[in-house]
C-alpha cells in the first residue's frame, strides 16, 4: 500500500478516516453498521453531494456561491407548485431543473458581466430567492405532494435506491469529463491562473458564467431528490446547505484557492458530514452539537492534512538535496579520475 499517495490525496485520507470512525462506532453500537442503517446514511447524503458537486465548479474557478441552498429551496417550491397544479411529473422536474439553471445563470451574469464580487452577488440572490419562495407559497408549506414523485425515492436496484446509483453515475461522468474533455479543463486553468488562462485564449468570463450556471443546475437536481425523499416542501428547504456543501468540498480536498478538486472530493466530503450526523445520533449526542462537532472535525482534518503535506514536502526537499549532493560528489570523483589518468 502506497501510504505517501494516501497521505497526499485528501479524498483517500478522509475516506480512511471515515472508514476508521465507522469501524469504531460499529464496535460501540453494532446497529450502526447494519445494511439498513448504511443505506439510510447514503440516501441522506445525496442532496448534499449534488449541491457540493455544483459548488465545486465555482470553487475551482476561485469563486464562491452561498446561494445554492436557496436555489435548492426555490427549485423545490417550483416543483411542488407545478405538481399540485396538475403538471406531469417529467415536465415538473424539467421546470425545477430550469429554475436552478436560471438562478445559477443570474449569479453568473452578475459576477462575470456586472463584475459584482461573488460573495456579494450570491448573498443578494440568496435573499431574493428566499423572498420569492415566500411570495409563491404565501408563506405556507407545500404539503400535498403527489405520490408519483414520492414513489421515485422508493425505487431500488440491488437493494440500493436508484437515486444513489444515479448520483454515483453522475459523479463518475463529471469526473471523466473534467479529466478527458479539453474545455472542461478550463475550470482548473482559470482557477489556477486566470491571467495565464486569458493569455492562452481560454474564455475566462464564459468559464465563470458556466461554473455558476452548473452550480444552480445541480442545486435544482438536488431539489428533485429532496421533494421525493421528504414528500413535502417546508419554507426552510435548503437552509444551511450552502455552508455544508462548501465544507464538504473543502473536507474532501477542493481548494478554496481554486484549481484543485474533483467530484469525488464532494462525494467523500458529503458522505463524511452525513455520517457524522448519524454518529452523533447513535451516540445520543444532542442535535444542536452537530454543526459544532462537524466544524471541529473539519478543522482537525485540515490541520492534519496541512502537517502531513509539510512533512512530505520537507522529506522530498531533503531527498532532492541528497541527490544533488550525490551528483556533485560523483562529478568530483569522475573529474579526479580523469586527472589521475
Amino acid at each position: 500500500m502506497n501510504w505517501n499517495r494516501i497521505l497526499r490525496n485528501r479524498e483517500l485520507l478522509v475516506l480512511f478516516i471515515l472508514l476508521g470512525m465507522m469501524a469504531v462506532i460499529g464496535a460501540i453500537n453494532p446497529a450502526f453498521l447494519q445494511p439498513a442503517s448504511l443505506k439510510n446514511m447514503l440516501d441522506s447524503s445525496l442532496i448534499l453531494i449534488l449541491i457540493a458537486i455544483g459548488e465545486m465548479f465555482v470553487i475551482l474557478t476561485r469563486g464562491i456561491d452561498v446561494s445554492v441552498g436557496a436555489i435548492t429551496g426555490i427549485s423545490a417550491v417550483i416543483l411542488g407548485t407545478a405538481l399540485n397544479a396538475g403538471v406531469s411529473l417529467p415536465l415538473a422536474i424539467l421546470l425545477a431543473l430550469l429554475t436552478g439553471l436560471l438562478a445559477g445563470m443570474i449569479n453568473g451574469a452578475g459576477v462575470t458581466f456586472l463584475r459584482v464580487p461573488p460573495i456579494i452577488m450570491t448573498l443578494g440572490s440568496l435573499g431574493a430567492f428566499r423572498g420569492l419562495m415566500l411570495i409563491i407559497t404565501e408563506g405556507s408549506w407545500i404539503e400535498t405532494i403527489p405520490q408519483s414523485i414520492k414513489s421515485m425515492a422508493g425505487a431500488k436496484l440491488l437493494g440500493v435506491s436508484m437515486f444513489a446509483w444515479f448520483t454515483l453515475a453522475l459523479t463518475v461522468m463529471v469526473y471523466i469529463l473534467l479529466k478527458q474533455v479539453r474545455t472542461a479543463r478550463y475550470f482548473y486553468a482559470v482557477g489556477d491562473n486566470e491571467n495565464g488562462a486569458y493569455l492562452m485564449g481560454i474564455p475566462v468570463r464564459l468559464t465563470h458564467f458556466t461554473a455558476y450556471s452548473l452550480a444552480g443546475l445541480f442545486a435544482g437536481l438536488a431539489s428533485v431528490i429532496f421533494v421525493a425523499q421528504i414528500g413535502f416542501v417546508p419554507m426552510s428547504t435548503g437552509d444551511g446547505l450552502e455552508m455544508r456543501a462548501i465544507a464538504a468540498g473543502v473536507l474532501g480536498g477542493i481548494n478554496l484557492a481554486g484549481g484543485v478538486g474533483t467530484p469525488f472530493s464532494a462525494l467523500v466530503g458529503g458522505v463524511f458530514l452525513t455520517v457524522i450526523d448519524s454518529v452523533l445520533i447513535y451516540l445520543k449526542v444532542p442535535a444542536f452539537w452537530n454543526n459544532a462537532i462537524a466544524g471541529g472535525i473539519l478543522l482537525v482534518v485540515l490541520w492534519v492534512d496541512y502537517r502531513i503535506r509539510v512533512a512530505l514536502d520537507q522529506r522530498q526537499r531533503r531527498a532532492r538535496a541528497q541527490m544533488r549532493l550525490h551528483r556533485s560528489v560523483q562529478v568530483a570523483i569522475d573529474a579526479a579520475s580523469k586527472e589521475a589518468l
